[in-house]
């Protein structure tokens, strides 16, 4: 597990003083330093000036935080946000790197399943990514549930459907309609009971919508 902080307008450079960082007029958010100034994000491809050099270059990644725990910047092409350790690809045969010493309020736990820590005001349009368990792609599929001897909608009728050997239960709509959820194109079989035991009918037959 491992600790970054957000890189923010002035954040110096470990290539010597002189150097930083700053943001561009695209800036989404700012972050307050503990003097209560509020400072402007960075983000990859913002730029930093390097005072060991004397030049200037484009903010790139450097730290080891997986890319799917920076900040996305929606607005502007969906731009990923700078952290510590990003570097600055001036004329240093190494680039420098940057030291998060502003935006400490930004903590970022990359490993271990942590959450983004403090606040980014006024950033809007970005997305701060959070753990999330797998995604399952569920179907939405309605079958239309008919008397077989009447041809009569089961209206408001309670029902259970067995979906590839798993059970869900339900009641079918006004106008006869069960609604089931599957996995893909799962087999579904739905059964239900008349609401007259003195009627002798024969089993439902359902349809599956279009």
């Amino acid at each position: 597990m491992a600790i970054y902080y957000a890189a923010v307008e002035g954040d110096p450079l470990d290539s010597g003083e002189g150097g930083r960082v700053y943001g561009t007029k695209k800036t989404i958010g700012t972050i307050q330093d503990e003097n209560g100034r509020s400072r402007s994000m960075v983000f990859i491809g913002d730029e930093g000036y390097c005072a060991k050099c004397g030049s200037a270059g484009v903010i790139t990644y450097g730290a080891g935080m997986a890319d799917n725990r920076r900040m996305v910047d929606l607005v502007n092409g969906g731009r990923r946000q700078a952290v510590g350790g990003d570097v600055v690809l001036c004329k240093c045969a190494t680039p420098p790197r940057i030291v998060a010493l502003y935006g400490q309020k930004f903590k970022i736990i990359d490993g271990g399943g942590g959450m983004l820590g403090g606040i980014a005001e006024n950033a809007t349009g970005a997305v701060s990514p959070a753990p999330q368990e797998p995604e399952r792609h569920r179907h939405v599929r309605w079958f239309y549930v008919w008397d077989a001897a009447t041809g009569e909608p089961l209206r408001n009728r309670d029902y259970v459907a067995d979906v590839a050997g798993s059970r869900q239960s339900g009641k079918t709509d006004s106008d006869g309609y069960a609604k089931i959820e599957t996995d893909g194109e799962q087999s579904v079989e739905i059964h239900t009971t008349f609401s007259s035991p003195r009627r002798n009918l024969k089993p439902y037959r359902g349809a599956e919508s279009g």
